[in-house]
């Protein structure tokens, strides 16, 4: 692991943070005393990864945003808005894209 701020290796594990979408290690630089999380392309936000993916996928399979929060709804109980499923589309599609 290497510092974000002053990419040192001189790193340490310094507890976990909980939130919404589960738990993430955080690390602590013992150079610049900063306090940082891994990057995972999902940062500041506050539903899971899998109903993020889900929802991206149902729109790429033809799915209206309308049917997609039904069915997260009815199938997972992830509450959301339309225009919060837009968004996630509008970001991460191009970025699970470039992945396969």
């Amino acid at each position: 692991m290497i510092c974000l701020k002053c990419k040192s290796n001189d790193v340490v594990k310094r507890g976990k943070r909980y939130n919404k979408s589960g738990a993430k290690q955080r690390f602590l630089c013992n150079k610049c005393k900063s306090i940082f999380i891994k990057t995972d392309g999902f940062e500041r936000m506050r539903y899971k990864k899998k109903d993020i993916a889900r929802a991206i996928h149902l729109h790429n399979d033809g799915l209206s945003l309308f049917q997609i929060q039904n069915h997260l709804w009815q199938h997972d109980g992830v509450k959301t808005s339309r225009e919060t499923i837009r968004l996630w589309i509008k970001k991460y599609s191009l970025f699970l894209k470039s992945d396969k």
